[in-house]
């Protein structure tokens, strides 16, 4: 094969998009840091079946130029955080070479990708060496100079893909962090598995079986998001053991057989007694296994689809108490959980999209919002640094409205930002008032590590409790209490007098009140607020100012 129709690129896409949709979890898990919040994967395949519905409406399958188009156009809309709104940009550039061919051949497809990688690198404002730019950099450059000579595209693809797994696994080199956690880029490595479905269909294989994702409302996205978890009930067992000295060959055993039974697995030794919380579908399997290590201290099994049918029945109930009188500015911001959705919406908020680290909006998510809005300017809090880049390319696209995206980088922010907005105040005047609102406060997330690694040059250890002040880690730890008291004292020290805490879906609200109880003897001036966040993999959101 010498050349390539339309049809031929609309199979090798979807091929490519379910090559990546396979391999999602994978890429999710390449997250630099050890903590539960991987969503590149998630992100490219966001665009990809956009773009994939986007390419079915296609009447003439065999027209390059509605196929480049519709796969342009498509990805864009379904672009989520930084890689999907890249991976966007880089289909940009290659379609726009190809758009008016009317069959492509291999040298036209290295300029494609020579274009690709000029538009991606055009996009961001700092590039960033060892990541998907530098795939799609070295990529355009090794294609020009290894395989200008070749023209049958089976050969062609086929060495693209060896070309490029080369090159994911020379990232670690350009990025330290990727050294630190012994992992490659997870951007590079979607879009080299993006490369793969291309070459996969071009020789034969044109199966495609993808599982369509309609467009949802906020709340619906939530069952969506439900419906890809494949174990129903959260399971979290106390184990009082027979030897407190328990073996580390046991742990790893126990350990084992949790990882063969479920997911979302915490498993904390502390003196006689061992947690653990599974998500799995056989609860009474995990209790079997324990007993054979000591006691049942303490048991608890929650079905979270009951859970989930019953918060989103009751989600449009509770929000309907609250209601926006903003005459001027629509205001929208991102929520990664149902509590801090309630306390944006009760102070103003006209639309919250919900997402967060995990679940980056898409391109559309925020344009479907801003079409339902009646205000002819609107404000944006992304909330999430890896969400910006998607608020950015929305303001760039609306034309119709006035459009201020604030660069909130974090729940915190997106608060302390609603408490400087006056609807009356024009664009400047606006966005200085809350950018100074926000440079008054201090963010401060409690996550915790998914796997060994090394941050900062401090070695990690699994299920250690991490708290972040801004982007720096500040203390690790098995002791929650103990290590976020340790970074708060330090903070409050600097002269901070009010402290606002959102605690998350995973612990109570009491954790919270023991951690400001011990602050308040200390600092008996100290202001401080609890709410219940909602929000996951986070168990504390802090604000101090």
């Amino acid at each position: 094969m010498t050349e390539l129709k339309g049809k031929d690129f609309y199979i090798a896409f979807k091929k490519a998009a379910e090559t990546l949709l396979v391999n999602k979890d994978e890429i999710n898990t390449l997250n630099v840091f050890p903590v539960p919040d991987g969503d590149t994967g998630s992100n490219m395949s966001s665009g990809m079946l956009e773009a994939c519905e986007w390419l079915d409406k296609v009447k003439n399958k065999d027209s390059i130029k509605d196929v480049m188009k519709n796969m342009r156009d498509g990805i864009l809309m379904g672009a989520r955080g930084n890689s999907g709104v890249i991976l966007s940009q880089i289909f940009r550039g290659f379609t726009e070479v190809l758009e008016n061919k009317k069959t492509v051949t291999t040298k036209d497809f290295i300029e494609a990708l020579k274009k690709a990688k000029e538009v991606a690198y055009h996009a961001v404002i700092k590039p960033v060496e060892g990541t998907m730019l530098t795939l799609i950099r070295k990529l355009a450059d090794r294609a020009e100079k290894e395989l200008n000579d070749i023209e049958d595209f089976e050969e062609f693809l086929d060495k693209l893909y060896e070309i490029s797994e080369e090159i994911v696994e020379e990232t670690p080199k350009y990025l330290k962090k990727l050294r630190d956690a012994n992992v490659v880029d997870a951007g590079a490595k979607g879009l080299s598995y993006i490369v793969k479905g291309f070459r996969d269909a071009i020789k034969g294989e044109t199966e495609v079986n993808l599982k369509q994702i309609e467009s949802a409302s906020p709340e619906e996205i939530r069952e969506i998001a439900y419906e890809e978890i494949k174990f129903q009930y959260c399971t979290e067992c106390v184990l009082k053991l027979n030897n407190p000295d328990i073996s580390k060959d046991d742990l790893n055993k126990i350990r084992a057989f949790l990882e063969e039974l479920g997911d979302s697995i915490v498993l904390v030794h502390q003196g006689e007694y061992l947690k653990t919380h599974v998500h799995t579908n056989r609860p009474g399997k995990v209790f079997e296994e324990f007993i054979n290590y000591g006691e049942l201290y303490k048991i608890k099994v929650d079905n979270m689809k009951v859970q989930h049918e019953h918060v989103v029945e009751s989600t449009k109930e509770e929000y309907e108490e609250y209601e926006s009188n903003n005459e001027n500015w629509g205001i929208i911001t991102v929520s990664p959980g149902e509590g801090l959705t309630k306390i944006f919406k009760s102070l103003g908020v006209d639309k919250v999209i919900y997402g967060g680290q995990t679940m980056n909006p898409s391109v559309k998510d925020f344009m479907d919002a801003i079409e339902t809005l009646p205000q002819k300017k609107i404000l944006i809090l992304p909330n999430n640094p890896n969400i910006i880049l998607t608020a950015e390319k929305v303001a760039d696209m609306v034309k119709d409205k006035e459009i201020l995206v604030i660069k909130t980088k974090y729940v915190q922010e997106g608060i302390s930002a609603l408490l400087a907005f006056d609807d009356n105040m024009e664009y400047e005047e606006l966005k200085e008032a809350i950018e100074s609102e926000i440079s008054g406060i201090v963010p401060i997330q409690v996550t915790y590590a998914i796997r060994d690694s090394e941050i900062a040059e401090e070695k990690i250890k699994k299920d250690e409790y991490l708290v972040f002040v801004g982007k720096e880690l500040k203390a690790h730890g098995f002791d929650l209490n103990e290590i976020v008291v340790k970074v708060l004292e330090e903070e409050i020290d600097r002269g901070f007098e009010i402290m606002t805490i959102f605690y998350g879906q995973d612990i109570e609200g009491k954790t919270a009140e023991l951690i400001a109880n011990e602050l308040m003897e200390k600092y008996p001036d100290l202001e401080v607020e609890i709410h219940d966040g909602g929000q996951p993999h986070y168990p504390l959101l802090i604000s101090l100012e």
